[in-house]
């Protein structure tokens, strides 16, 4: 990255937590999973205006020096050429202001799909758009939303390290020891405290200071610090009450004190273990920190784990890692599923997924892994459990006496988007079941599904429901992904549905504007839109918008990701 001013860096920062601070409060905003990290300080109006402080002799009179600007922090990015970057012309055509109003609105959604749309288009390096925006605004967001959308502060403290360490600001500075600490990665954090300009005279770095010489064991130094505080008058916030219940081994405060990224390094130092229900409506920020920190007990570690995977903040080989970590008395490996009935919902999970880990029969594993999938459609975490239990998934072989795990297997890989492993359970499972998985098997892959007959939409997805208003939303739905998908079914399977009416009409603005952008050919901004008009609810929007979104990414060339969001919408919809 090249280099940029410390002022421009400040103003980009600023403008970056003011549209977070004013998110916090809008109406669309509700997306966030507990309130966002404020990443920097409020902007200081007393901060004089930056001076011209260019020293370097100057051409002669007369003689033209025309200097090729320095590279725009904007345009950097942490995805490599194999890690399915988007391309860097992705924001060609879209303004800056629009982006910038736009960026904010990204919001937490459990569909996969959409979750690596918004990673990629934050992460991705790319030209930045057009506009006089303040140098640094993009990347400053782009960070923003990468931590408290997608809780992505690995991702997000890549990006912000690229600023040049003799140009960056304090706030800068600050930010970069908070993603440090909820990365896990308190040594860099601390080496950036010991570290900093010394000019940088916030309350923050004391507490910074206090907080590694406490983590470190340094107890004396950890005591002065504190004492050198209070005598400042610091805004506490229950800091020092944490820090000595982290000095004493005491229990810990009720509540998770600012600043929280500190506060989780010195709870996670011996184990003593989160504030009680300190992860209800944490950010998802925490939510991983929580997760990946190595002094917390199983059981919230395990809480945390599931809902940051669940909203794409860690991999779902990681859940697999935390059901299996959780320890489990013997009556739960002997009897696991009485004992999952009456579990916590997360602890019941843990015991399926370790009986059917553990288990040395098809049969047997067949059977916990039906039930723990079975639960899991009933909540959210349907799309996160499938993929930690594909290896064992795919241990199961297919056979005539696993018949009625079948559809439910078959439904599992065509979700993993594994259409060949899903035609082997469904030519074992009941007709009248695996008929109803038809539409979805043309989702996943069109050319290889079994082929159309002449039972229609509703027809087809009797089998599994005889709920007549579902079975028409449901067929309504298909006929909507598979059209967006470019693969619509044969018109006289469509006939029965030409008077259906199903649900309220959605807002049809988020879908224009959609539409919009993918017919101007707008990478960057068809995928924006489609993030902020999908907002929240991910693969569980209407079935018009969601058929807007699909259409408008395969009309920018996004045929895999347009395949991806129609498959988690099929899922999310129950087909």
């Amino acid at each position: 990255m090249g280099a940029f001013p410390g002022s421009a860096l400040r103003t980009a920062l600023y403008l970056a937590t003011g549209l977070v601070a004013f998110c916090g409060s809008a109406a669309w905003a509700q997306s966030e999973i507990g309130p966002p990290i404020r990443l920097g300080p409020p902007p200081d109006s007393t901060t004089p205006a930056p001076q011209d402080t260019d020293k370097r002799p100057h051409a002669p009179h007369g003689i033209a020096a025309d200097a090729l600007p320095p590279p725009s922090p904007d345009a950097a990015g942490v995805l490599g050429a194999h890690d399915k970057p988007l391309p860097g012309t992705l924001w060609q055509g879209m303004t800056g202001a629009t982006a910038l109003a736009l960026l904010p609105r990204i919001g937490s959604t459990n569909s996969p799909a959409v979750q690596d749309l918004a990673y990629r288009l934050l992460a991705s390096p790319a030209a930045p758009p057009e506009g006089d925006q303040p140098a640094g605004a993009l990347l400053a967001l782009r960070a923003e939303r990468l931590t408290n959308a997608l809780g992505r502060t690995d991702a997000a403290l890549a990006l912000l390290q690229g600023a040049p360490a003799a140009e960056q600001s304090e706030a800068m500075g600050q930010i970069t020891v908070d993603l440090a600490f909820l990365s896990g990665d308190s040594n860099a954090a601390c080496a950036l405290v010991h570290n900093r300009d010394k000019s940088w005279q916030e309350t923050y770095w004391d507490q910074g200071t206090v907080t590694c010489e406490a983590v470190a064991g340094n107890e004396g130094a950890a005591r002065l610090g504190l004492d050198m505080l209070r005598e400042a008058k610091f805004k506490d916030d229950g800091f020092s009450t944490l820090v000595e219940a982290t000095l004493a081994g005491a229990k810990p405060p009720d509540t998770l004190p600012t600043p929280q990224p500190m506060s989780l390094a010195l709870l996670g130092k011996d184990g003593a273990g989160l504030p009680k229900r300190a992860l209800d409506g944490a950010n998802l920020a925490i939510l991983r920190a929580v997760a990946i920190g190595a002094g917390f007990p199983a059981d919230q570690k395990l809480v945390a784990t599931e809902r940051a995977a669940e909203f794409g903040a860690l991999p779902a080989s990681k859940l697999a890692d935390a059901y299996l970590a959780l320890p489990l008395d013997q009556a739960e490996k002997d009897s696991p599923l009485t004992q999952a009935d009456k579990a916590p919902p997360y602890r019941g999970r843990a015991i399926l997924f370790a009986a059917a880990h553990d288990a040395t029969i098809p049969t047997a594993r067949a059977n916990f892994l039906s039930v723990l999938l079975g639960h899991a459609q009933k909540n959210d975490l349907y799309f996160i459990l499938v993929r930690a239990a594909e290896p064992l998934l795919l241990q199961v072989p297919p056979t005539q006496d696993l018949s009625t795990a079948a559809v439910e297997f078959a439904r599992a890989f065509y979700a993993l988007d594994r259409p060949k492993e899903a035609a082997g359970w469904l030519a074992v499972a009941p007709p009248d079941q695996a008929a109803a998985l038809l539409p979805l098997a043309h989702i996943v892959n069109d050319a290889g599904a079994p082929a159309w007959g002449r039972a229609g939409l509703t027809e087809l997805l009797v089998g599994v429901t005889r709920d007549a208003g579902l079975v028409q939303r449901r067929a309504v739905l298909a006929a909507q992904l598979l059209a967006a998908d470019g693969t619509p079914p044969p018109a006289a399977l469509l006939l029965p549905l030409l008077e259906a009416k199903v649900g309220v009409p959605p807002n049809v603005v988020p879908g224009v504007v959609i539409e919009s952008e993918a017919a101007a050919h707008q990478i960057g901004g068809t995928i924006l839109t489609v993030l902020t008009g999908l907002d929240d609810q991910g693969a569980f929007a209407s079935g018009a918008l969601m058929a807007q979104a699909i259409a408008g990414l395969r009309a920018v060339g996004l045929q895999d990701e347009a395949r991806h969001l129609a498959i988690d919408a099929a899922i999310a919809g129950g087909l």
